[in-house]
């Protein structure tokens, strides 16, 4: 199963789901495409009728494709939120959290700073400020440089993951398996024993 900074793109449950849509459609395609015979199909040694086929197969497909789209929504979801995480670690085995505390102390100091500029009242040294707005002021300078630092380094590895990741949990997890079932009841509507009402 795939997986993007240790976590699982896609559920087991929704794995197991599009591998079993995924051979069921192959089988029905390639045996209604190559016209395989059935008519020695037996099942505990007894006949069994070729439309019963073309039924257990519909049935399946239909199943399946019922069972993975629940489950690849769920996952999806899993997969945005995962996506628009704060977390990141770094490669020096420390965590960063763009928390919302951490959002907010600086949105505070630069509203206080904009104050002090609209009114003027800019101090001519730094340490004349206010001890309050000093103090997060030399906190917040001392961590932006490195947090632009490992935000540059994070994204460029992040972006190249999370394209693996939508391609994983959107082509493979997902339209795949839902090609090869469309293409599977196609196979099964044009050469098996179901006919539509006009």
């Amino acid at each position: 199963m795939a997986k993007l900074s240790g976590k699982e793109l896609i559920s087991d449950l929704t794995e197991k789901s599009g591998r079993r849509l995924l051979i069921i459609s192959f089988m029905v395609l390639v045996i209604k495409l190559y016209e395989v015979n059935l008519k020695t199909l037996s099942v505990f040694g007894m006949s069994l009728p070729l439309e019963l086929f073309d039924v257990v197969s519909l049935t399946l497909i239909l199943y399946f494709t019922y069972t993975l789209f629940v489950n690849w929504l769920t996952d999806l979801a899993s997969f945005k939120l995962w996506l628009d995480s704060n977390k990141m670690d770094s490669n020096f085995g420390t965590t960063m959290n763009l928390d919302r505390n951490w959002l907010n102390g600086g949105t505070e100091l630069f509203t206080k700073l904009w104050a002090l500029e609209k009114n003027k009242k800019w101090p001519v040294d730094v340490n004349e400020l206010d001890p309050g707005i000093k103090k997060k002021f030399q906190e917040f300078e001392l961590n932006v440089e490195f947090y632009c630092t490992r935000l540059e380094a994070v994204g460029k590895q992040f972006n190249t993951l999370s394209k693996l990741g939508h391609f994983y949990v959107w082509f493979q997890a997902f339209l795949l398996p839902i090609i090869l079932a469309v293409s599977a009841l196609l196979a099964l509507y044009c050469k098996g024993s179901f006919v539509l009402p006009n």
